[in-house]
């Protein structure tokens, strides 16, 4: 099977969710001011896709199996979150965020991407080793937004920020 197969076999609901990161990460780029909300939308959306990439793979293998991949995940993504730099959000006045900008957010959302991408289309290929392939796609869906959820956890006040 060639890429030009692994590509047109994709379902479209694929290329639209790559649209969708790629604009989330893209107006990641610049500082803006945004309600709290907002800034909470891509940990929200890892979170559910996180849980359902969990939910369909403990049919195939079993709960344990799925939620050991998903807890590997997450511990890694949280560690990477407190351990390494991270641009903190700013939380202001009437519930909004100042994010700064920065290209992490879209190298994260394209990185889980790529890496889901290609779990699947390994899992595809050699079947003998489609659960392998859907653990390690699940650990790294789990791992952003782990990571994502820490950066929350991460904002501080404007009036706690060094001057």
């Amino acid at each position: 099977m060639h890429p030009g197969q692994i590509a047109s076999g994709a379902p479209t609901w694929v290329y639209a969710l790559l649209a969708g990161l790629i604009f989330l990460g893209v107006r990641r780029l610049r500082t803006r001011e945004v309600p709290v909300v907002v800034a909470l939308l891509p940990s929200i959306a890892f979170f559910l896709w996180s849980v359902t990439g969990v939910s369909a793979f403990a049919h195939q293998v079993g709960t344990a199996s799925a939620l050991g991949a998903w807890l590997i995940g997450a511990a890694l993504g949280g560690a990477s979150g407190m351990l390494l730099p991270d641009p903190r959000g700013q939380r202001l006045p009437g519930g909004r965020l100042r994010q700064p900008g920065s290209p992490l957010p879209l190298i994260l959302y394209l990185g889980v991407f790529v890496v889901r991408f290609a779990c699947g289309a390994w899992a595809t290929i050699v079947p003998a080793q489609a659960s392998l392939a859907t653990a390690i796609g699940i650990a790294a869906g789990a791992a952003v937004m782990a990571r994502l959820l820490v950066g929350v956890a991460r904002w501080r006040p404007v009036s706690a920020l060094p001057a």
